[in-house]
């Protein structure tokens, strides 16, 4: 599983589209990457395959366009919307459309201050890294697991820090209390501001509860809501172990699979960069950190594909070709 920091989000203006809800009839896109694999995941080319007449033997499910969004949004709200329900279902609505809401929000201030970002490429990001918006992902497999490959590894503490969460999969390896101290230290102080923002607050003696798992390998740390939330994962949230999937019962419930917390981390991978964001392109750039590929003109262009064909496949609801 990786070790570097994925996940979500976007903007871009859509001119001459209303503001009240329409139904457009879309079926869903194929995957775009495949979530969970080691360093994320990875786009392949063939980026959006829709069928409008849905005839296409039942593999793609065809949803309507009917809740509200922004004046000017409704190409990216269908986008999200597409991949939203096709990896949660429909039932997810309300969640699906608040989240989308929030994205919209972080991407508005990050325009305030000074990026040129899109709303369509930001989304194209998300669903790139996640393989589809899957808002409770985890990949807790033991034979992917950096620090406890056996078939237990789930009962090994340290190995909590190294499973794979949320709608654009972060890696725990992150928020390490002891290990690449200087890195961790300021994730950790990003997640635990998250936690506060979205309302996240165990008590103390629930954190403190978590002190002999976390000593185990890390013998000096003092815990934090930080630990909590990673060590109870399957003792306090039930999240499964040794598996990969979508953990819907704990959507909207467990940190890592609450839109807002994930969102809000990955934009504070961004929002100190404001002035570097001069394009998508350059915010894909900033979000790869160390991994170069981010850099290439090869990888941005398969990245914003993915909402460049959308666009072009659904002129009518996408009226203006480009971001």
């Amino acid at each position: 599983m990786t070790l570097r920091l994925s996940i979500l989000l976007g903007l871009a203006l859509l001119a001459g589209c209303s503001s009240s809800a329409s139904s457009v009839a879309l079926a869903s896109p194929t995957d775009a990457s495949g979530a969970g694999e080691l360093d994320g995941a990875s786009s392949d080319d063939s980026g959006f395959v829709f069928d409008a007449a849905g005839a296409d033997g039942g593999d793609d499910v065809s949803d309507a366009v009917t809740a509200p969004y922004p004046p000017g949004e409704h190409c990216e709200y269908a986008f999200f919307e597409s991949y939203f329900d096709r990896d949660n279902g429909a039932a997810y609505a309300s969640l699906r459309d608040s989240t989308f809401a929030y994205i919209d929000q972080q991407v508005k201030a990050l325009r305030a201050c000074g990026a040129n970002v899109t709303l369509g490429g930001m989304l194209s990001l998300m669903v790139y890294e996640g393989g589809g918006a899957k808002v409770a992902f985890y990949n807790d497999l033991c034979s992917q697991n950096s620090y406890d490959t056996s078939p237990t590894c789930w009962t090994d503490p340290k190995a909590r820090y190294s499973y794979q969460y949320g709608l654009a999969p972060i890696h725990t390896s992150n928020f390490h209390p002891c290990a690449d101290v200087t890195y961790t230290s300021m994730m950790r102080a990003r997640l635990a501001k998250a936690l506060a923002n979205a309302g996240y607050a165990p008590s103390a003696t629930a954190i403190a509860a978590v002190a002999g798992d976390l000593h185990t390998f890390c013998p000096s740390s003092t815990p934090t809501i930080v630990d909590y939330y990673i060590l109870t994962t399957h003792s306090a949230f039930g999240v499964p172990k040794d598996s990969t999937g979508n953990d819907l019962a704990n959507a909207g419930k467990y940190p890592f699979f609450d839109p807002p917390v994930v969102i809000d981390l990955f934009f504070a991978a961004l929002s100190g960069s404001c002035s570097s964001l001069t394009s998508d392109d350059a915010a894909i750039a900033v979000f790869g950190g160390s991994d170069t590929s981010y850099r290439t003109a090869s990888k941005q262009a398969q990245i914003l594909a993915l909402y460049g064909d959308f666009q072009a496949q659904h002129p009518a609801l996408c009226p203006l070709a480009g971001p």
